[in-house]
Protein backbone atom coordinates (compact mmCIF):
# COMPACT_ATOMS: atom_id res chain seq x y z
CA UNK A 1 0.00 0.00 0.00
CA UNK A 2 1.23 3.14 -0.71
CA UNK A 3 -0.55 6.55 0.76
CA UNK A 4 -0.28 10.04 -0.96
CA UNK A 5 -0.58 13.42 1.00
CA UNK A 6 -1.80 16.27 -0.51
CA UNK A 7 -3.03 19.94 0.43
CA UNK A 8 -3.05 23.14 0.00
CA UNK A 9 0.24 25.46 0.92
CA UNK A 10 1.08 25.44 4.77
CA UNK A 11 -1.54 22.83 5.18
CA UNK A 12 0.73 20.73 6.30
CA UNK A 13 1.70 18.09 3.94
CA UNK A 14 5.25 17.51 4.09
CA UNK A 15 5.13 18.19 8.07
CA UNK A 16 2.30 14.69 8.41
CA UNK A 17 3.74 12.84 5.40
CA UNK A 18 7.26 12.54 7.39
CA UNK A 19 5.32 11.99 10.46
CA UNK A 20 3.13 9.06 8.75
CA UNK A 21 5.98 7.64 7.13
CA UNK A 22 8.02 7.89 10.44
CA UNK A 23 5.01 6.03 12.47
CA UNK A 24 4.41 3.08 9.80
CA UNK A 25 8.07 2.66 9.25
CA UNK A 26 7.42 3.96 5.44
CA UNK A 27 9.94 5.51 2.88
CA UNK A 28 9.03 8.91 1.81
CA UNK A 29 8.98 10.84 -1.47
CA UNK A 30 8.51 14.17 -1.64
CA UNK A 31 7.42 15.81 -4.94
CA UNK A 32 8.86 19.60 -3.85
CA UNK A 33 12.58 17.97 -3.79
CA UNK A 34 11.80 16.42 -7.09
CA UNK A 35 11.03 19.68 -8.74
CA UNK A 36 13.83 21.91 -7.29
CA UNK A 37 16.39 18.45 -8.31
CA UNK A 38 15.00 19.44 -12.13
CA UNK A 39 15.31 23.20 -11.40
CA UNK A 40 18.95 22.76 -10.22
CA UNK A 41 18.25 24.67 -7.05
CA UNK A 42 19.95 23.76 -3.47
CA UNK A 43 17.74 22.75 -0.26
CA UNK A 44 18.02 26.05 1.84
CA UNK A 45 19.28 24.74 5.00
CA UNK A 46 16.39 26.75 6.86
CA UNK A 47 13.97 25.09 4.70
CA UNK A 48 12.82 28.87 3.96
CA UNK A 49 12.96 28.64 -0.03
CA UNK A 50 9.37 29.27 -0.57
CA UNK A 51 9.41 32.25 1.86
CA UNK A 52 12.69 33.89 0.58
CA UNK A 53 12.44 33.10 -3.44
CA UNK A 54 9.18 31.73 -4.79
CA UNK A 55 8.97 34.30 -7.19
CA UNK A 56 12.59 32.99 -8.49
CA UNK A 57 11.18 29.51 -8.47
CA UNK A 58 7.83 30.44 -10.30
CA UNK A 59 9.85 32.33 -12.80
CA UNK A 60 12.25 29.12 -13.47
CA UNK A 61 9.06 27.06 -13.51
CA UNK A 62 8.08 29.52 -16.30
CA UNK A 63 11.19 29.51 -17.98
CA UNK A 64 12.22 25.87 -17.70
CA UNK A 65 8.69 23.73 -17.39
CA UNK A 66 9.45 20.73 -15.18
CA UNK A 67 6.16 20.16 -13.80
CA UNK A 68 5.32 17.35 -16.60
CA UNK A 69 8.58 15.56 -16.14
CA UNK A 70 8.49 15.77 -12.45
CA UNK A 71 4.82 13.86 -12.48
CA UNK A 72 6.60 11.32 -14.75
CA UNK A 73 8.83 10.89 -12.08
CA UNK A 74 6.17 11.00 -9.77
CA UNK A 75 4.49 8.32 -11.34
CA UNK A 76 7.51 5.97 -12.06
CA UNK A 77 8.10 5.86 -7.80
CA UNK A 78 4.84 5.20 -7.42
CA UNK A 79 4.14 2.31 -10.28
CA UNK A 80 7.53 0.33 -8.50
CA UNK A 81 7.32 1.40 -4.86
CA UNK A 82 5.52 0.14 -2.27
CA UNK A 83 4.84 1.08 1.81
CA UNK A 84 5.86 4.83 0.38
CA UNK A 85 4.44 8.11 1.37
CA UNK A 86 4.04 10.52 -1.15
CA UNK A 87 4.30 14.01 -0.76
CA UNK A 88 2.57 15.79 -3.90
CA UNK A 89 0.22 17.90 -4.93
CA UNK A 90 -0.93 16.45 -8.22
CA UNK A 91 0.06 12.85 -7.39
CA UNK A 92 -3.46 11.68 -6.34
CA UNK A 93 -5.29 12.97 -9.61
CA UNK A 94 -2.47 10.90 -11.79
CA UNK A 95 -2.83 7.88 -10.01
CA UNK A 96 -6.37 6.72 -11.51
CA UNK A 97 -7.97 3.59 -10.69
CA UNK A 98 -4.33 2.28 -9.23
CA UNK A 99 -5.11 0.75 -5.61
CA UNK A 100 -3.72 3.95 -2.78
CA UNK A 101 -4.62 5.42 -0.21
CA UNK A 102 -5.22 9.35 -1.42
CA UNK A 103 -5.49 11.56 1.78
CA UNK A 104 -6.46 15.71 1.65
CA UNK A 105 -5.24 17.61 4.28
CA UNK A 106 -8.18 20.43 4.57
CA UNK A 107 -6.90 23.52 6.12
CA UNK A 108 -8.65 27.13 5.87
CA UNK A 109 -7.12 30.29 4.62
CA UNK A 110 -6.48 31.64 8.59
CA UNK A 111 -4.86 28.56 9.71
CA UNK A 112 -2.29 28.31 7.28
CA UNK A 113 -1.08 31.69 7.51
CA UNK A 114 -0.61 31.11 11.08
CA UNK A 115 1.46 27.64 10.12
CA UNK A 116 3.34 29.63 7.23
CA UNK A 117 4.40 32.70 10.15
CA UNK A 118 5.32 30.25 12.54
CA UNK A 119 7.45 28.15 10.24
CA UNK A 120 9.92 31.43 10.02
CA UNK A 121 10.89 30.91 13.83
CA UNK A 122 13.82 30.78 14.58
CA UNK A 123 15.63 32.73 11.77
CA UNK A 124 13.63 35.93 10.68
CA UNK A 125 13.25 38.65 9.28
CA UNK A 126 9.41 37.76 9.37
CA UNK A 127 6.72 38.09 7.27
CA UNK A 128 3.33 39.11 9.00
CA UNK A 129 0.32 36.91 9.05
CA UNK A 130 -1.41 39.20 6.14
CA UNK A 131 2.16 38.92 3.73
CA UNK A 132 1.48 35.32 4.84
CA UNK A 133 -2.15 35.08 3.31
CA UNK A 134 -0.89 36.68 0.06
CA UNK A 135 2.12 34.42 0.17
CA UNK A 136 0.10 31.32 0.43
CA UNK A 137 -2.47 32.47 -1.68
CA UNK A 138 -0.46 33.46 -4.26
CA UNK A 139 1.40 29.69 -4.06
CA UNK A 140 -1.83 28.20 -4.19
CA UNK A 141 -2.93 29.87 -7.70
CA UNK A 142 0.08 29.52 -8.88
CA UNK A 143 -0.21 26.19 -8.68
CA UNK A 144 -3.32 25.35 -9.46
CA UNK A 145 -2.40 27.63 -13.00
CA UNK A 146 0.55 25.08 -13.87
CA UNK A 147 -1.53 21.85 -12.84
CA UNK A 148 -5.01 22.66 -14.18
CA UNK A 149 -3.85 21.34 -17.64
CA UNK A 150 -1.50 18.25 -16.92
CA UNK A 151 -4.37 16.88 -14.33
CA UNK A 152 -7.22 18.46 -15.83
CA UNK A 153 -8.78 19.07 -12.62
CA UNK A 154 -9.12 21.84 -10.17
CA UNK A 155 -6.67 21.64 -7.14
CA UNK A 156 -8.39 24.18 -5.45
CA UNK A 157 -11.72 22.43 -5.38
CA UNK A 158 -11.72 19.02 -6.65
CA UNK A 159 -12.03 16.57 -3.26
CA UNK A 160 -13.70 13.65 -5.59
CA UNK A 161 -10.05 11.40 -5.81
CA UNK A 162 -9.48 11.33 -2.28
CA UNK A 163 -10.31 8.41 0.07
CA UNK A 164 -9.53 10.47 2.68
CA UNK A 165 -10.54 14.65 3.55
CA UNK A 166 -9.21 15.47 7.02
CA UNK A 167 -9.60 18.94 8.40
CA UNK A 168 -6.92 20.53 10.50
CA UNK A 169 -8.11 24.21 10.27
CA UNK A 170 -9.03 24.89 14.28
CA UNK A 171 -5.72 22.77 15.93
CA UNK A 172 -3.65 25.83 15.64
CA UNK A 173 -4.86 28.82 17.71
CA UNK A 174 -2.24 31.82 17.63
CA UNK A 175 0.85 31.84 15.35
CA UNK A 176 3.43 30.47 18.00
CA UNK A 177 5.68 27.40 18.53
CA UNK A 178 4.10 26.08 21.51
CA UNK A 179 0.72 26.39 19.56
CA UNK A 180 1.76 24.39 16.00
CA UNK A 181 3.13 21.72 18.16
CA UNK A 182 0.56 21.14 20.05
CA UNK A 183 -1.96 21.47 16.71
CA UNK A 184 0.48 19.08 14.92
CA UNK A 185 0.79 16.61 17.70
CA UNK A 186 -3.15 16.22 18.08
CA UNK A 187 -3.64 15.86 14.07
CA UNK A 188 -0.96 12.99 13.87
CA UNK A 189 -3.11 11.34 16.65
CA UNK A 190 -6.01 11.87 14.22
CA UNK A 191 -4.61 11.40 11.16
CA UNK A 192 -3.14 8.15 12.31
CA UNK A 193 -6.40 6.34 13.19
CA UNK A 194 -8.10 7.64 10.25
CA UNK A 195 -5.15 6.10 8.11
CA UNK A 196 -5.46 2.70 10.54
CA UNK A 197 -9.05 2.42 9.42
CA UNK A 198 -7.73 2.09 5.77
CA UNK A 199 -4.78 0.10 5.67
CA UNK A 200 -4.44 -3.78 5.30
CA UNK A 201 -4.58 -5.29 8.23
CA UNK A 202 -1.72 -5.57 10.81
CA UNK A 203 0.12 -2.81 8.56
CA UNK A 204 -0.32 0.27 11.46
CA UNK A 205 -0.27 -2.59 14.58
CA UNK A 206 3.56 -3.25 13.15
CA UNK A 207 4.53 -0.11 13.16
CA UNK A 208 3.49 1.10 16.28
CA UNK A 209 6.17 0.87 18.12
CA UNK A 210 8.28 3.06 16.02
CA UNK A 211 9.37 6.06 18.65
CA UNK A 212 8.02 9.36 16.51
CA UNK A 213 9.15 12.57 17.16
CA UNK A 214 8.03 15.54 15.90
CA UNK A 215 9.71 17.41 12.95
CA UNK A 216 10.99 20.66 13.39
CA UNK A 217 8.90 24.24 12.41
CA UNK A 218 11.04 25.68 10.73
CA UNK A 219 9.97 24.50 7.50
CA UNK A 220 8.74 26.54 4.89
CA UNK A 221 5.03 26.45 3.39
CA UNK A 222 4.93 23.51 1.84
Amino acid sequence: MNIVISGLTAAGKTTHALLLARRLNFDYVSASRLMLTQLDIEPDPNNRLWVNRMQEIDDRRDHQPVDRDVNELLMSAFRTRTNTVFDSWSLPWLTGSVSCLRVWIESSPDSRAMKARVSQEPYGPFLSLDDCRRLINDKDTSTARRFQPLIEANILTDRSVFDLVIDNSDLIEAPTIKSARHGISTFHRQLVASVSKRLPGGTLHAAQRQNVTLPSLDSAPN
